[in-house]
C-alpha cells in the first residue's frame, strides 16, 4: 500500500513522526510526503536537504510542491491533481484545511480514481454555525476518515452525524525519544545548577515555555505572581522563550515590582536545557492557549495549569487531568489563576507521584509510536471503534 501525506509544509517538531512513518518495517505501508518548503506561519520548517537523506538515517521521502497564496488566505499547491491521478498511490492523507483550494479538487479526483482519502486536521475546535460552518462541513464530508488531534474534535463531529468508525484520534507529539533520553540523564546535581539562576532557588518555580505572543496571555502569569506575593506566597517565575511580547512583559513585571522574581531566559533550543528547566519547575502555567507547551511540560513530569474554556484552547489541553497532571482556572480570571496555583502548591502532592502521572499520559498517547499505530490503522480502513492498541 502506497500512502502519500500531502502537507502545506513539513513542520520541524513533527520530524520524528515523519521519519518513523517512512522507515517503519512494514512492507504493507510505504509512506511519502508532498509538501512545500516555505510557509507564511512563524514556525520552523524541515530543511529541504532531509529529502535527499535515506529514512533509515533520519531522512524523509519527500517530493516538493509549490505554494501559491491568494489574498493571504487561500492556497493552491502544484502537483495535487497529478497526485490524485497517480494509479500507484492507494491512500492520500490531506491537510484538512478548507482554504486550500487545490485540496478540494484533488480529493474529488482521488475518490473518482478509487483511492482512500483521509484528512489530518484539528477538526472542529468549537461549535461552528453559519455559512462558514456549512462550508467546512461540506469540505469534511469529502473525506473517508479523519486523523484528529483530540477527543473534543471527535465529539463535535459525532454531534454532526459523522461515523465514529471514521474518526481516529491521533493526538500530537514532539521529539519524544530524545526527551526520554534527556529526562533519564537528569540528576539532582545538574538540576541544582539550573536552579541557581534565581536569587532564592528554594522558592517554588512557575515556568512558561513557548513563543511570547498576545494569545498566550502572559501578563496574567506575572499578575498572578504579584497577587501571590501580596498574600505572602513568594514564587520564582521562569519565562523560556522569545517573541513580540518580551519587552512589554518585562515592563509590566517592573511596574508590578516583581521583576526580581521573574527570569526571562530568552529563546532556548537545546533539549538538555529545556528538559532541565522544566524539571526544576513545580508548575507550568499557560494562561492562554496551551498547545505544545503542555506536552513539553508533562513529558518531564511537571504539571500544567491552564484555563478551562475549550473554545479558546488547543487540543493538547486534554492531557491536563485536574488534580493529577495539573488543573484549570476560570478563563481570563487572574485572581482564580492565583488561587489555583496556591492550592496546587499547598496540597503537597508527592512530587514523584505527580511526575509519574504526568509522564504516563505522554508515554501512552502523545508520542510518535502511538501515532504511527493510529495512522497505519486509518490508512488500512480499520474501523476506529474496533481498534485495539
Amino acid at each position: 500500500m502506497k500512502v502519500v501525506i500531502s502537507q502545506h509544509f513539513l513542520v520541524h517538531y513533527r520530524e520524528p513522526i515523519y521519519n518513523l512513518l517512512c522507515r517503519q518495517d512494514l512492507p504493507s505501508h510505504v509512506y511519502s510526503f508532498k509538501a512545500g518548503t516555505k510557509t507564511n506561519i512563524p514556525i520552523k520548517t524541515i530543511d529541504v536537504t532531509k529529502a535527499t537523506i535515506e529514512p533509515c538515517v533520519g531522512g524523509i521521502r519527500w517530493s516538493i510542491t509549490n505554494n501559491f497564496w491568494f489574498f493571504k488566505i487561500f492556497l493552491w499547491q502544484t502537483g495535487l491533481i497529478k497526485l490524485a491521478l497517480d494509479r500507484d498511490v492507494d491512500v492520500i492523507i490531506y491537510l484538512g484545511v478548507m482554504y486550500h483550494l487545490s485540496t478540494w479538487i484533488s480529493i474529488v479526483i482521488a475518490k473518482i480514481m478509487g483511492k482512500r482519502v483521509l484528512m489530518w486536521t484539528h477538526g472542529y475546535l468549537k461549535e461552528e454555525k453559519g455559512i462558514k460552518g456549512w462550508i467546512r462541513e461540506r469540505f469534511y464530508r469529502l473525506s473517508d476518515g479523519f486523523l484528529l488531534y483530540g477527543n473534543r474534535a471527535k465529539d463535535l463531529m459525532l454531534r454532526r452525524g459523522f461515523d465514529p468508525d471514521d474518526l481516529y484520534v491521533v493526538y500530537n507529539s514532539l521529539n519524544y525519544d530524545l526527551q526520554c533520553r534527556v529526562r533519564d540523564r537528569l540528576s539532582r546535581e545538574m538540576l541544582s545548577e539550573y536552579k541557581s539562576i534565581f536569587a532564592n532557588p528554594d522558592l517554588p518555580i512557575l515556568i512558561y515555555i513557548g513563543r511570547l505572543t498576545p494569545s498566550k496571555k502572559l501578563r496574567m502569569l506575572i499578575q498572578a505572581a504579584s497577587l501571590l506575593k501580596a498574600r505572602g506566597i513568594h514564587v520564582n517565575v521562569l519565562v523560556l522563550g522569545d517573541g513580540p511580547e518580551l519587552g512589554s512583559l518585562k515592563s509590566y513585571a517592573n511596574q508590578l515590582d516583581i521583576d526580581e522574581a521573574i527570569y526571562f531566559y530568552g529563546a532556548c533550543y537545546k533539549e538538555e536545557d529545556i528538559g532541565a528547566f522544566i524539571s526544576i519547575s513545580d508548575i507550568c502555567v499557560a494562561p492562554g492557549e496551551v498547545g505544545l507547551t503542555c506536552m513539553h511540560s508533562l513529558v518531564y513530569g511537571t504539571p500544567v495549569i491552564t484555563h478551562d474554556n475549550p473554545d479558546f484552547q488547543m487540543p493538547e489541553w486534554e492531557a491536563v487531568v485536574p488534580g493529577e497532571s495539573g488543573d484549570f482556572f476560570r478563563h481570563e480570571d487572574v485572581r482564580d489563576l492565583s488561587i489555583v496555583i496556591e492550592n496546587w502548591l499547598r496540597c503537597n502532592r508527592p512530587r514523584d507521584e505527580v511526575k509519574k502521572t504526568c509522564q504516563s499520559i505522554i508515554d501512552k498517547y502523545y508520542n510518535p509510536h502511538y501515532q504511527i499505530k493510529i495512522i497505519n490503522a486509518a490508512a488500512s480502513s480499520e474501523p476506529a471503534s474496533k481498534m485495539t492498541l
